[in-house]
């Protein structure tokens, strides 16, 4: 399970790392500087608010303290009103960050992989509200927001993409 949020950045075909290697930590976009204490010792990053930790916090209550997010997605896709619920405001704050994308980056596709994707439109149509609320309307237009076709695989997969890719430079 994933314990962070990042982006791949492709830029004409090519990944873009930047000059650190750092590039596509949307995770750390502060969305609340008065929110929750980050992992990188901010405040309110996006992170904070859609984490498996933080949704997984947000049901342990009602839903008990083995909860995956696997079965959240499961739960909600049969109606559960809470998971729903958690789902779908998990949506929303990655909606904002992904408006910060376009209104930066005016990108034409955001795939969304992990866990979270197995959820669809549950997810999916709340990040597409906050980025029509959010984003330069004419850069919300031009987006498309699907769900990649890894699922909770696309972490594993990418690095292991990413260690046949290294190099001495």
């Amino acid at each position: 399970m994933a314990s962070g949020v990042g982006a791949g950045l492709v830029i004409s075909g090519q990944i873009y790392r930047g000059p650190g290697g750092t590039a596509g930590e949307i995770g750390h976009i502060t969305l609340d500087e008065s929110g929750p204490v980050c992992r990188c010792g901010n405040r309110g990053c996006l992170e904070t608010f859609v984490a498996a930790r933080h949704i997984l916090s947000l049901l342990s209550g009602s839903h008990g303290a083995d909860l995956t997010v696997p079965k959240v997605v499961q739960l909600a896709q049969r109606g559960d009103l809470g998971c729903r619920r958690v789902l779908a405001d998990a949506g929303r704050q990655i909606g904002t960050g992904v408006a910060n994308l376009c209104n930066l980056l005016n990108p034409r596709r955001v795939i969304l992989g992990g866990d979270l994707a197995e959820a669809g439109d549950l997810v999916l149509d709340p990040i597409r509200e906050s980025v029509a609320r959010y984003a330069i309307p004419s850069a919300a237009r031009q987006l498309s927001v699907v769900p990649g076709t890894l699922g909770g695989r696309a972490e594993v997969l990418g690095a292991l993409l990413g260690a046949g890719d290294v190099r001495d430079e």
